[in-house]
């Protein structure tokens, strides 16, 4: 009996489940990630990247963001890079969080070096 690739990787995903490995866990970012909110956002992803491999930030694309998400990327990048593990965004990263960088001075600055340049410095990420 031949098993199909797509069939073959949801059985490894339902067994890694089974075995407390998770290869991704994708965070939704909310509509708001400031200093009144961040504290739960940084605990959801410490805990990805306790029991993931990779951790994938899904944006809303109307999110708001203060200078405490930009601090929080950074670390969870660096945690994610000393761990050996990978800390993404998924798709287009908001308007908001790009403007708050270039204010920030992030546009001076090459890819980070950490987690294979996919970190929010740049702001890599995964299509």
């Amino acid at each position: 009996m031949t098993t199909s690739k797509g069939t073959k990787k949801k059985v490894e995903k339902v067994q890694d489940s089974l075995n407390g490995q998770h290869p991704e866990r994708v965070i939704a970012s909310g509509d708001k990630l400031t200093i009144e909110t961040i504290a739960d956002f940084a605990r959801q992803i410490q805990e990805g990247l306790s029991e993931a491999d990779t951790v994938v930030i899904d944006f809303a694309k109307n999110v708001e963001v203060d200078i405490t998400a930009l601090q929080i990327f950074c670390s969870a990048c660096l945690t994610a890079t000393a761990m050996n593990k990978n800390f993404v965004h998924r798709g287009t990263l908001p308007q908001s969080l790009l403007d708050l960088a270039a204010t920030a001075g992030s546009e001076r600055k090459e890819h980070c070096k950490n987690n294979n340049m996919s970190c929010f410095r740049k702001f890599g990420g995964m299509e």
